[in-house]
């Protein structure tokens, strides 16, 4: 592998990790510091606070289609390195926002209008971020004549996976060894800070970076599309749902089944105020955070590696089928109050949430020609994100409103619906997609 392959999956996962750890981070948030600072005292019910929360962090994933379309179109027409810096661009702004919104007590209702106004801007720029990383990679892979495509983009997704886990990891571990007043007052507030700068690091290194040869040769040859964000739904619409479906098990399990809800669900409703001598929701955000670091990058990786083997459709098959499962299990082994079946659990979620993760890149950016390949790719991967958004915020949301939060069983069954609508989905794809 080139010199300039291996930069390039480092240069676009850098920012794709630092946009996982951004668009997470706000998860872990709105379970615990948010919850307290902003949702519970404007809505005084703590089920409906708890739902708004979930709402708040939700809306983004409703925004990060329109995100994939907006920055599609511009990565399709005028080069994904240059969009893919915007993006992050975008991103910084959220951040920087999201940690600078002041609390309820200081501004009132207004202060929940900005965080989920930031939560719109970062829904945004997530949008337009996967497409384009994993088109940027897969064309310079391609063009520097890499036959692994299917390991090398796991590596890529991997740095999402890692992402994820940084957010839980340094949102628990500040939490533990800050004092709690420092921590609700300002030490949240660095962690999207922190993040923000990275951010700006990733942004310079994708600027200084080369430009996809098959985006240049398609410039050069005038085979540039007016509107390809716009051709690919009118062309291939049925293709973009269905590869939306076939990976909403993965995206959905982290914001239906795990953050904030568990962290709720083990704390009030099991009543169980510490684990291994942790406050259990820090203890749970670290053991999720381990998890990730763990199980989720391994089976990511493996999964990736897969890819140039098998066909990725039997691959989310596996992986659909195992999530399901785990849905049933989960909570009955929370219940246990168990430190260490509670982190096996955990892992074995992990495991069989992101069976299938690593293959996406392949799969998704092998699926449409170049001259829409970023708009493609994005459009189906933020599909399933905007799916995603509606179990959490439209449907999970009421149902804990209206339920409580003791309603887990439900939780389960809706992770075990969506596991089945991948299930079939990855079925069908084998009858739309060609596979390598």
């Amino acid at each position: 592998m080139s010199g300039t392959a291996k930069r390039a999956v480092l240069a676009a996962g850098l920012g794709t990790m630092m946009d996982y750890y951004d668009f997470l981070l706000a998860a872990n948030a709105a379970g615990t510091v948010w919850l307290t600072l902003y949702f519970k005292p404007a809505f005084k019910i703590p089920s409906l606070a708890l739902s708004i929360a979930i709402l708040t962090y939700a809306i983004s994933y409703v925004v990060r289609p329109l995100g994939a379309f907006i920055f599609g179109h511009m990565g399709d027409r005028m080069g994904r390195q240059s969009t893919l810096v915007l993006t992050l661009l975008l991103a910084f702004i959220s951040m920087v926002g999201m940690g600078a919104t002041p609390t309820y007590a200081q501004i009132g209702v207004y202060s929940v209008i900005l965080l989920m106004l930031f939560r719109l801007i970062l829904g945004l720029s997530f949008g337009g971020e996967w497409g384009g990383g994993a088109t940027w990679v897969s064309e310079l892979l391609m063009a520097n004549g890499v036959g692994e495509l299917g390991y090398w983009g796991g590596v890529y997704q991997a740095f999402g996976t890692a992402g994820i886990a940084l957010a839980s990891l340094a949102f628990s571990l500040t939490s533990i060894l800050m004092p709690t007043g420092a921590f609700y007052a300002w030490g949240w507030r660095m962690l999207f800070y922190i993040g923000a700068v990275v951010v700006v690091v990733a942004a310079i290194i994708r600027y200084r970076f080369i430009e996809s040869p098959i985006f240049m040769e398609l410039a050069r040859g005038g085979k540039l599309l007016r509107q390809p964000a716009a051709a690919v739904l009118r062309r291939e619409w049925g293709k973009v749902l269905l590869l939306a479906l076939s990976w909403l098990y993965i995206t959905a399990v982290t914001v239906v089944a795990i953050i904030p809800y568990s962290l709720v669900y083990v704390s009030e409703v099991r009543g169980i105020a510490y684990l291994a001598g942790l406050p259990s929701k820090s203890f749970m955000l670290l053991a999720y955070a381990a998890s990730l670091l763990t199980g989720g990058v391994a089976s990511t990786l493996l999964s990736g590696y897969l890819a140039d083997r098998v066909d990725a459709g039997r691959i989310l098959i596996i992986g659909s089928v195992a999530t399901a499962l785990m849905s049933i299990a989960f909570y009955p082994i929370l219940s246990t109050g168990n430190p260490m079946l509670i982190m096996i659990g955990l892992e074995a979620y992990m495991l069989s949430e992101y069976f299938g993760f690593g293959s996406l890149t392949k799969f998704f950016t092998q699926a449409f020609p170049a001259e829409y390949r970023y708009s493609g790719s994005g459009l189906a991967y933020q599909f399933g994100g905007l799916m995603t958004g509606i179990a959490s915020g439209f449907i999970l949301s009421p149902v804990i409103s209206a339920f409580g939060y003791s309603a887990w069983y439900l939780v389960s069954l809706l992770m075990v619906a969506i596991s089945v609508a991948s299930l079939a989905s990855s079925i069908a794809l084998g009858r739309v997609v060609k596979h390598d």
